[in-house]
């Protein structure tokens, strides 16, 4: 709408010019335009300009005169659009905005009772001017309406592509709490039991703590696993839960895969994973593209993203990646971004647990 009375503006300003009585007069209503125009330039959800109440008092009292001195018809409409943009946010708008419509028609009034009462007349000063504000803030309250509905849409989209990068954090935090928090309780409970045997029982107290060492060894090489996304990570089941993010978030997907039930490389599959939650958190994309085969993965999506922050877990990826032979890449040709992956069908070698202090 704003685009369309941006465009309107210049020409209506040009006509007023055109067709007032004498210079003065044109110039007079021409700026009542150009601030009308200025005024719904800014027009934004969040309020409007100071110089709002004084637009509006203008283009009343250019109204008042060219009903007093008929000097245009039309010169109506900047007031109108004013006053409605004003007015669409009240509580009981929709009164408002009649009662509004009542008093342009009143104005037009004027002409009236100064002039000889004709149908035309009342026609181009009464009329018009009536049925014309009720069509401006017809037209105002529809934009603000579509505004808010988008404004809304957009809001639920970020709150759905932060739940999505929640819900990432929290099925990581399930996986650590799997790995950890069993064996922490048995190591806590075997702690006890080679403490109450230390001294009646001092070698069942070792093997204790040996156990206890091993428990620890074990643990540490399984939280090393999960962070290298060696621990349950699986490209099929990555892919779906990629689809599965980004279609929560609003952001269409399409996933071409040829992995089958052939295994994956699994650093494949934590760079999916990274490359959906960068997309998520440090993009706005409307569509993504994934294909999957057994030793590549390719992730395009058309919100390019410039936070180098952003990058980091893929730089890591990368190293490990180039150790096990593999590659990864990261193009930008805005509006497009694309990460993709090759490795080997065979996993990297796990890398080594840190070996136990031994005993003081």
């Amino acid at each position: 709408m704003i685009t369309a009375v941006a465009a309107i503006g210049p020409l209506s300003v040009v006509g007023v010019a055109i067709t007032a009585p004498s210079w003065w007069e044109g110039v007079i209503a021409a700026t009542g335009y150009l601030l009308t125009l200025g005024i719904l330039r800014e027009w934004s959800l969040d309020g409007y300009p100071r110089r709002a109440m004084f637009a509006l008092t203008f283009t009343g009292v250019v109204w008042a005169c060219g009903a007093l001195t008929l000097t245009s018809p039309v010169s109506f409409v900047p007031f109108s659009l004013v006053g409605a943009v004003l007015l669409a946010r009240t509580r009981a708008r929709k009164r408002w905005l009649i009662a509004f419509a009542l008093g342009v028609a009143a104005i037009g009034v004027c002409a009236l009772i100064f002039h000889p009462v004709t149908w035309k007349l009342a026609f181009e000063w009464v009329l018009v001017p009536a049925l014309g504000t009720i069509f401006i803030a017809g037209v105002i309250l529809l934009s603000e309406n579509i505004w808010l509905l988008v404004r809304r849409l957009e809001r639920a989209r970020e709150t759905e592509a932060e739940l999505a990068v929640a819900n990432e954090r929290i099925r990581f935090a399930g996986d650590l709490h799997d790995i950890q928090g069993h064996t922490l309780h048995v190591i806590k409970l075997k702690a006890a039991v080679a403490e109450k045997l230390l001294r009646t029982e001092p070698a069942r107290s070792e093997a204790e703590l040996a156990e206890i060492r091993r428990l620890t060894d074990e643990t540490i090489t399984a939280t090393k696993d999960l962070v290298y996304a060696h621990h349950q990570l699986n490209l099929l089941a990555e892919v779906e839960n990629a689809k599965r993010l980004c279609e929560a978030a609003g952001i269409t997907v399409r996933a071409q895969i040829e992995v089958g039930s052939t295994a994956s490389n699994p650093l494949l599959a934590h760079t999916l994973r990274e490359a959906t939650t960068n997309l998520l958190r440090h993009a706005r994309p409307s569509f993504v593209s994934i294909r999957a085969t057994p030793t590549t993965v390719s992730v395009t999506n058309d919100g390019v993203d410039t936070d180098p922050r952003s990058l980091s877990g893929l730089a890591r990826l990368r190293e490990r990646l180039e150790h096990t032979g593999g590659l990864l890449t990261i193009e930008s040709s805005p509006p497009t971004f694309t990460i993709q992956a090759r490795a080997d069908l065979d996993p990297p070698a796990r890398p080594p647990a840190c070996p136990p202090e031994d005993a003081q």
